[in-house]
């Protein structure tokens, strides 16, 4: 990967994080939905936040990369039992958070392998 496209990813994905934490503690009437459950929005954004930081960071080992993100779900149902931001912490959420995060992890793993290596290196590890 070009370090231009890797800097893009990066980019990218950090405003993804923004983005999804700053959506988790609008007031929920103002947060964006895609319809169907507010499962259905946390499993979307942190599948776009994984796959992004998969292809960001891709010398990292996935595990790597699933801890952090899977605290930040943990983190984003903290932020929402702040009484002020009116919003309803669920636990079910940050499941759902973590198994969009492992379901995009793998999905991209083999790709992002392949080209996050330097090329003339073999193989590759989660």
């Amino acid at each position: 990967m070009s370090p231009r496209l890797r800097r893009l990813f990066v980019a990218a994905c950090w405003l993804a994080v923004a983005a999804a934490y700053i959506a988790a503690i609008l007031p929920q009437q103002e947060a964006p939905h895609l319809g169907g459950s507010d499962k259905t929005d946390h499993m979307a954004a942190f599948f776009t936040v994984s796959l992004l930081a998969r292809f960001a960071y891709p010398h990292v080992r996935t595990w790597r990369l699933f801890v952090p993100i899977a605290l930040f779900g943990g983190f984003i149902e903290l932020s929402q039992m702040i009484p002020a931001i009116h919003r309803d912490a669920e636990w079910a959420d940050w499941a759902a958070d973590m198994i969009a995060s492992a379901a995009a992890l793998l999905i991209a793993w083999p790709l992002a392998r392949r080209i996050g290596r330097p090329a003339g290196e073999a193989g590759g590890s989660i």
